[in-house]
C-alpha cells in the first residue's frame, strides 16, 4: 500500500468472533514516523510482530499488572486511548500513576480489571489502535480474543511480572525486564530512550549495592500490600528492598510470595529476635482490625529497651512489584540498617530513580506520593509519614500510630 496516500480505509470483519463489521476512517498522511517500522520483533510469547508505522491512532494497554507500568517510562502518556480500570482507579503505591493524571480518564479510556472480553474487543475495535500492549497472564486467559484484535492491529505481549527476580545473580536486571523495555522502546521508535532506562537502573542497583556494610540487624516486614491492603500479619520472605541490600529478614519462612502470620508467631518467635520493624502504610486501613491490634499492643507493651524503632517505607507492591519503590526502599533499608547514606541523601536519591523511569515527569512523584498517603493515613486515624519513624500510642482504647 502507498504509504502516502491521504485517505485510508479499513475495513475490519472480525467474524470470528461474531461481532460483525467495523469500518474505520483515517484521515490524514501515512508517513512513517518510526524508522525501524516494518522490522520484526519477538514478544514475550514468541509471536512475530512488525513494528507499526505510527502512534497516530493511539495506544491501547490490557491488563493492570505491567503493561502502562512499563509505558510510562516513555513519555507516550498523550497517545494513550484506553488504559486498565485499575490504572485509573487505584493510585495508592503506584508510583507511575503519579506522572500523568490517569484518575481523570472518563469511563471510555478503561475497560475491566485484567480482562479482554468481548465487549472491551468492540470497544477498542472502533478506536483501531496504532498499538496494543497486552499484560501475558491476560494473553493466557483471553488468547482468542487477543488473536481477533492482532488480526487488525499491532499487539504485543509483555512478560508478566515478578515480584521477585529484578535483578541476576550478578545484580544487574534481569532478562524478562530487559525484554519487555527493549520490545515496548522499538515498538513505539524510542530504543535509545529504552537503553538508557536500562543503563540508568543497573547504574542505581550498583549505587545501591555500595552501600552495603555490616549490621547485625533483624527486619520485620509487615502489613505489604498483595491482592488489596493487609493487616501487621502479613509479611514476604523475599521482600526485595531488604535482599537488595544484604539485609535480614525476621521471619524465616519460605513462601514464594506472601505469609500471613499468626498473631502468636510474631509476638512469640520474631518480635523477641526483631532488632526494627518496617510497615507498608498502605496497611492504615487494616489497623483497627484484632490481629493488628493485638500485634499493636504486644510492642506496646514492651519496656523501652525492649521495644523495636517503626519505620513507614515506600509501598512494594500495589499490583505487582513497583520497582521504582523496590529501589527507592533499598536506599531507605541502606540508611536504616548501615547509616551508610544520610536521609537527605535518601530523599534526594528517590527522587533520581523517580527520574530515571520517568525522566522530568518523575522530579514531583516522591512529594505526591508523600501527600497522598499523608491524607490516607490521616482518614484512617492514623500518622504514618513516609520515611518517618512511628510509635504506638492508645487512645480510646484503640492502639494506633503517630510520628515518633
Amino acid at each position: 500500500m502507498d504509504k502516502r496516500m491521504i485517505t485510508v480505509i479499513i475495513i475490519a470483519i472480525l467474524v470470528v468472533s461474531g461481532i460483525g463489521a467495523t469500518v474505520f476512517l483515517d484521515i490524514g498522511r501515512s508517513d512513517s514516523n518510526n524508522p525501524l517500522a516494518g522490522e520484526i520483533r519477538i514478544d514475550a510469547k514468541g509471536r512475530k510482530v512488525a513494528i507499526p508505522d505510527n502512534l497516530d491512532n493511539g495506544i491501547v494497554t490490557i491488563g493492570g499488572n505491567g503493561p502502562l507500568r512499563f509505558l510510562s517510562i516513555f513519555d507516550v502518556n498523550d497517545k494513550l486511548i484506553q488504559v486498565d480500570e485499575s490504572d485509573v482507579k487505584d493510585k495508592g503505591g503506584k508510583a507511575y500513576s503519579y506522572t500523568y493524571p490517569y484518575d481523570e480518564f472518563p469511563p471510555d479510556m478503561y475497560h475491566p480489571w485484567n480482562k479482554l472480553e468481548t465487549e472491551t474487543v468492540e470497544r477498542i475495535g472502533k478506536k483501531s489502535p496504532s498499538l496494543i500492549i497486552v499484560q501475558e497472564s491476560v494473553y493466557n486467559n483471553y488468547k482468542d480474543n487477543c488473536d481477533i484484535l492482532a488480526k487488525s492491529y499491532t499487539l504485543i505481549v509483555l512478560h508478566e511480572q515478578s515480584d521477585v527476580n529484578l535483578w541476576k545473580d550478578d545484580f544487574i536486571l534481569s532478562d524478562w525486564y530487559v525484554s519487555n523495555i527493549r520490545l515496548i522502546g522499538d515498538m513505539i521508535g524510542k530504543p535509545e530512550r529504552a537503553e538508557e532506562h536500562i543503563s540508568d537502573v543497573n547504574g542505581i542497583i550498583a549505587d545501591i549495592r555500595g552501600l552495603i556494610s555490616n549490621s547485625d540487624i533483624k527486619t520485620y516486614v509487615a502489613g505489604l500490600t498483595n491482592k488489596g491492603s493487609n493487616e501487621l500479619i502479613t509479611t514476604f520472605p523475599s521482600y526485595l528492598p531488604l535482599m537488595l541490600v544484604d539485609g535480614e529478614n525476621a521471619y524465616k519462612g519460605t513462601e514464594s510470595g506472601r505469609a500471613d502470620l499468626e498473631v502468636e508467631k510474631i509476638t512469640s518467635d520474631i518480635m523477641p529476635n526483631t532488632g526494627m520493624i518496617v510497615i507498608d502504610p498502605s496497611s492504615s486501613d487494616k489497623l483497627t482490625t484484632v490481629n493488628s491490634q493485638k500485634v499493636m499492643e504486644y510492642i506496646y507493651g514492651l519496656s523501652e529497651n525492649e521495644r523495636p524503632p517503626i519505620y513507614i517505607t515506600l509501598p512494594m507492591i500495589s499490583y505487582r512489584a513497583n520497582y521504582d519503590c523496590v529501589l527507592a526502599g533499598s536506599y531507605y533499608m541502606a540508611h536504616l540498617l548501615y547509616g551508610t547514606v544520610s536521609l537527605e541523601e535518601v530523599e534526594e536519591k528517590i527522587v533520581d530513580v523517580f527520574q530515571a523511569y520517568y525522566g522530568d515527569a518523575g522530579i514531583n512523584v516522591y512529594e505526591d506520593m508523600k501527600e497522598f498517603f499523608r491524607n490516607e493515613t490521616s482518614k484512617n486515624g492514623q500518622e504514618m509519614p513516609l520515611l518517618g519513624e512511628v510509635k504506638i500510642e492508645l487512645n480510646g482504647g484503640k492502639y494506633r500510630f503517630i510520628t515518633a
